[in-house]
């Protein structure tokens, strides 16, 4: 009686933590609305979720206009979500289902920033190959540029050494270092779920 009691209380817990994370999302959507924010469903969502969400804007997840720390704070709760279900299932505690979840969350955050970048520099790339007004000064294009230029040449320049380094050239071989590191990533990822697997507790 004591364990379906408890059991029971972790089912709740984990609707709720569920129903939360919802609610964040939310929030996170009607951020990009102007004006959604001050209406009373925005001034509610932001009392309820915004100290949440608050705590991981210390975190260095922004990459130029893109900001990724919604990501992790929504991953977290569905991982904690899962948890507290899991355990209300089975009963028990399980530390390898614990690491794998963290590990995927961590993964597809991850993932998601470095995938976004390679698109961007590639897209970039063949614009500045195809399109030589994109170089241009007045170029709607020199906005993005502003964003992602110092990070593309950071990438880029120990490939490059002492060599000089165009701008396009940059953008290229920054668009292969992150696909490969993405590929390898992938793949290391999945060799480290695998021996997590083996953790009989």
């Amino acid at each position: 009686m004591v364990v379906n009691t408890i059991q029971m209380l972790f089912s709740l817990a984990s609707r709720a933590v569920s129903l939360y994370a919802t609610l964040c999302f939310i929030r996170i959507i009607l951020a990009w609305f102007p004006g959604a924010h001050y209406s009373p469903v925005g001034r509610f969502l932001s009392q309820l979720c915004d100290p949440y969400m608050n705590l991981f804007y210390r975190i260095p997840l922004r990459v130029g206009m893109f900001d990724f720390t919604p990501i992790l704070s929504l991953g977290l709760l569905t991982v904690l979500s899962s948890i507290l279900g899991e355990i209300a299932e089975t009963g028990k505690l399980y530390i390898a289902g614990i690491l794998s979840q963290l590990i995927v969350i961590i993964w597809n955050a991850a993932a998601t920033v470095i995938f976004i970048l390679t698109v961007l520099f590639f897209v970039r790339y063949c614009v500045a190959i195809f399109n030589k007004a994109s170089n241009n000064y007045n170029s709607p294009w020199q906005a993005l540029d502003s964003y992602i230029s110092n990070l593309a040449f950071r990438i880029a320049k120990p490939l490059a050494g002492k060599k000089p380094l165009s701008y396009k050239n940059a953008l290229l071989l920054a668009s292969l270092v992150l696909l490969t590191s993405l590929i390898a990533a992938y793949f290391a990822m999945f060799f480290l779920l695998k021996l997590i697997s083996l953790i009989p507790f």
